[in-house]
């Protein structure tokens, strides 16, 4: 399966941005196809199905969900025929589809093929169907050694200065990916107000997975892939707000399949809404800024609601693949219900945006929340990042952020994200509104060493990925070495003479960093250099073999089984070969 994975991603990485063709089977599970460039005078596209004997199949363009069928090519293998406008398969097995484009004049050639996508009694006559991700008791992980990456930013459907990041542009880079992170941050994927110019924070159809970053099925195969490589995908739920339907309080019907269908109305809306939607309904029991005017608030108090909510988590889960959840917008709603979700939906991890830059006021809602949830650490990115390291004050990098409370487990240390850059109603790291500080190297070497260093689970932000990707790439390395975790202890940390200095211990090794002066230091015997600049310096011990593939959560059941002859071990959600190999 992994091969075969490989090949799909090898296809699909040189579609681009915008292929538009591809064979729909059985009405409903859609393949893209690969253009392979002209051929007598057609514009060729290509893809490798495997097809059940009694599937049917259907030219399909994706771009606009239009279905069609045109004349085979004489020279098509004898197994399909042309039958009520669907072509028939009489005969399974691995089929190349050839979809022929020219003005008037479209055909299919279907040939015999090889590495097909899909295998027999894997979702039938189409692809692949993957694994549910596993039910988890907690969506905080104990000792978790996941490194996430906010895989988008603001405006990055298309390139803004650090590339595109549509679901099609990532599954060109999920090998690179997946060596260096555990978790990936996927902005909204539901239908959105404005999709063509927003980034999807104002849903108006949860149940439509259709968003300005692409389609469902390149969303699916990018799940997919990620996946297929040992790596977690969190989705971005908004759900303090809601896009209308045709007017400010009625709104469309979200279809989640087994798990419901939901059709609100006004009286599902906070009684202090701004468009005075419900009168008699409860007021927005938001614990920080609870009223968002741009959309209408959902009253999760009332019961249709929190169904609704739990429907849609659950069939973001079985449906959709995603193994956790970035709640957007926490403060406008009371972050007890994160609990209640996260209780109905047990997804692997759950990070809470509660925008406030107070330590005490963060752990307080972590404990709101049932401490079933993390959060992002504010309180370090202003505090500490900001405040401190820009400022070269670094007696507030000692015990900084969430960590000074005793709760680095419930932390997502970052430095920006897609709101704090480049936008004008925010600050980046260095307090600017232009997002010009992300060229100051040493500044971003200083803070990502910082994150990638402590305790917590850090989130590496796209663009400083794409800009400096080597010296962040030294970093997780180092911090994958020596096994830094959540719960992760420092030693011996301290700020004098213009200078930072720490060692983190980790499961299998230590990092040391050094900040400002300190970085003048030499490294105890031992260690490693993993970066070295101007006022940052990292150092490390540890395993140099650490993968992604070879961390394993410790609470997860192992089973053997044998298919087709050949030993497996399945571990969790990912399955190995008898040499320990990943499988999928």
């Amino acid at each position: 399966m992994k091969r075969i994975l490989s090949i799909l991603l090898i296809a699909l990485c040189t579609l681009g941005v915008q292929a538009q063709y591809g064979i729909r089977v059985n009405g409903t599970d859609v393949y893209p196809a690969t253009q392979t460039g002209e051929f007598e005078g057609f514009t060729q596209y290509l893809a490798h199905i495997y097809i059940n004997a009694g599937d049917y199949c259907e030219l399909y363009d994706i771009n606009n969900a239009v279905a069609w069928t045109k004349p085979l090519n004489s020279a098509s293998v004898s197994a399909f025929s042309l039958q009520n406008n669907r072509y028939v398969c009489s005969a399974a097995g691995c089929y190349d589809f050839y979809i022929k484009l020219k003005f008037n004049a479209d055909e299919l050639y279907i040939g015999p093929g090889s590495d097909c996508t899909n295998t027999p009694g894997e979702g039938g006559g189409g692809g692949t169907t993957p694994v549910t991700p596993t039910d988890y008791e907690t969506a905080v992980p104990s000792q978790c050694e996941d490194i996430i990456l906010q895989a988008f930013y603001w405006g990055s459907k298309q390139d803004n200065g650090y590339g595109a990041t549509t679901w099609q542009a990532l599954y060109g880079q999920v090998d690179e990916i997946s060596s260096y992170f555990s978790l990936v941050w996927l902005p909204p994927s539901a239908q959105a107000s404005g999709i063509d110019a927003g980034m999807g924070y104002i849903v108006d159809d949860y149940s439509a997975q259709q968003s300005g970053f692409g389609m469902k099925p390149f969303l699916q195969y990018l799940i997919t892939g990620l996946h297929n490589k040992g790596v977690k995908v969190l989705a971005d739920i908004v759900i303090n707000h809601c896009g209308n339907y045709s007017n400010n309080c009625d709104f469309k019907t979200f279809n989640f399949g087994t798990y419901g269908s939901f059709s609100p109305n006004s009286t599902w809306i906070t009684s202090d809404d701004e468009k005075g939607c419900n009168p008699g309904g409860n007021p927005d029991d938001g614990q920080h800024e609870p009223n968002y005017a741009a959309a209408r608030d959902w009253d999760h108090k009332n019961v249709n609601v929190q169904n609704m909510c739990k429907a849609y988590l659950q069939w973001m889960k079985a449906e959709m693949k995603y193994d956790g959840w970035r709640y957007d917008y926490s403060g406008g709603y009371h972050t007890s219900h994160v609990n209640d979700y996260n209780t109905a939906s047990k997804p692997y991890f759950s990070v809470m945006e509660y925008w406030y830059g107070d330590a005490a006021v963060l752990k307080q809602r972590i404990d709101d929340a049932g401490k079933n949830t993390l959060t992002f650490d504010f309180a370090l990115k202003y505090n500490t990042l900001r405040d401190g390291i820009y400022q070269k004050n670094y007696s507030k990098c000692v015990n900084g952020g969430l960590r000074g409370r005793g709760y680095s487990k419930y932390a997502v240390t970052f430095i920006d994200n897609h709101d704090t850059f480049k936008r004008s109603d925010s600050e980046d790291v260095a307090g600017k509104k232009d997002g010009s500080s992300i060229n100051d190297k040493s500044l971003m070497m200083r803070c990502n060493a910082y994150i990638l260093s402590m305790p917590g689970v850090p989130c590496v932000f796209w663009p400083h990925w794409v800009k400096y990707k080597s010296d962040i790439q030294a970093m997780i390395h180092a911090r994958r070495a020596a096994g830094i975790h959540s719960e992760s202890q420092v030693q011996n940390e301290s700020a004098a003479n213009g200078g930072y200095k720490a060692t983190v211990v980790g499961k299998r090794g230590n990092v040391i960093l050094y900040l400002g002066n300190a970085a003048n230091e030499a490294a105890p015997a031992g260690y490693k250099q993993a970066v070295k600049g101007t006022d940052y310096a990292m150092y490390y011990t540890g395993d140099d073999s650490q993968d992604i593939e070879s961390i394993q959560p410790s609470d997860v059941s192992t089973q053997k089984f044998v298919k087709d002859g050949q030993l497996y071990i399945r571990c969790g959600e990912r399955v190995y070969d008898a040499q320990g190999k990943l499988v999928y």
